[in-house]
């Protein structure tokens, strides 16, 4: 699949100190791409490079076969962006807003007024739309910002920690949105360190650590990064001679014993495991009751990424 944003060498510095250092990213077109780190890593001035909010201090993006330094207005018209905290004046209702920003977009009335109905209902505001903001939730702003974002139809939607702040229902209702829109062709990105919420509804991921992006892939390949999975054995006669020898295998990271007979395997290999660890198991005298495997979620996966910098 082609690459509809791509950067090199993104760099931004502010005095003598480096917020991000040699940033490439990879985002393929139609993605549901996260692009994850802790609080400070860059995230948000990443962000903000991609949306022509900053310019960088030396590197290249290039959105949709443009050139930022060249085409910037040009990028601005196919990207909807959805900044952390988005502002609205509270006397204004929902429709009201959408109109307004729908003419700074160069909608004319007309069709400011169509989109904004249109979307209003798409994200569930349909019934609120006459309503002032000053009245809606934090969850019912983040979905106004989404569909004012949407307005000028973007083939980017890029999000700044979207469901911050939100309960469990407000956070599924914008994973169920998000997953609509990109099921319709548009590219999204988002920003966040809600990493069981990045596991739940993307497909590729960036991780930033430090400035740096530290790892770019798809999701299952990110899990495998460290290890392929955790291999959970039951063992009656479990010794630390037979420890001693699982931890020799070739595929194996590490082990922790959970409890007195039952060890997990961390293993590094696209092979099935388990066999060479009975066979090895009972060879010296252990009696296996339980041998399962289970990929490492994206959150061990990143901690273990983030942790070897």
């Amino acid at each position: 699949m082609t690459s509809i944003i791509t950067t090199e060498g993104l760099s931004k510095k502010y005095g003598s100190q480096f917020v991000l250092n040699d940033v490439s990213l990879n985002v393929k077109n139609k993605d549901i791409y996260g692009f994850l780190g802790e609080n400070g890593a860059g995230k948000t001035t990443t962000i903000k490079l991609l949306s022509g909010l900053l310019i960088s201090t030396s590197g290249k993006i290039i959105i949709d076969d443009m050139d930022m330094d060249i085409e910037s207005n040009n990028i601005k018209k196919i990207i909807g962006l959805v900044p952390q905290d988005s502002s609205f004046y509270d006397s204004r209702n929902a429709l009201s807003h959408m109109i307004y920003y729908g003419r700074l977009k160069g909608l004319t009335k007309k069709d400011a007024l169509e989109q904004s109905n249109i979307l209003l209902d798409k994200v569930g505001l349909k019934e609120a739309m006459k309503k002032n903001v000053g009245y809606f939730s934090h969850g019912m702003k983040k979905r106004l910002a989404i569909a004012q974002a949407l307005l000028n139809k973007p083939k980017i939607l890029i999000l700044d920690e979207p469901t911050n702040g939100l309960d469990p229902a407000g956070t599924r209702q914008i994973k169920e949105i998000l997953c609509e829109f990109n099921n319709n062709g548009i590219t999204i990105v988002i920003s966040s360190h809600n990493l069981l919420e990045i596991q739940e509804i993307c497909n590729r991921v960036g991780i930033i650590h430090k400035g740096k992006i530290i790892a770019e892939d798809k999701i299952e390949t990110i899990r495998h990064l460290e290890s392929n999975g955790v291999v959970t054995v039951g063992v009656y006669n479990l010794s630390h001679k037979i420890i001693n020898l699982i931890e020799s295998l070739e595929f194996v990271v590490k082990t922790e014993l959970k409890a007195e007979n039952i060890l997990d395997i961390f293993v590094n290999s696209m092979d099935d495991t388990k066999p060479e660890i009975n066979k090895l198991i009972v060879e010296n005298g252990g009696r296996v009751f339980k041998l399962v495997e289970n990929s490492l979620s994206l959150e061990d996966a990143f901690f273990n990424i983030t942790n070897s910098y």
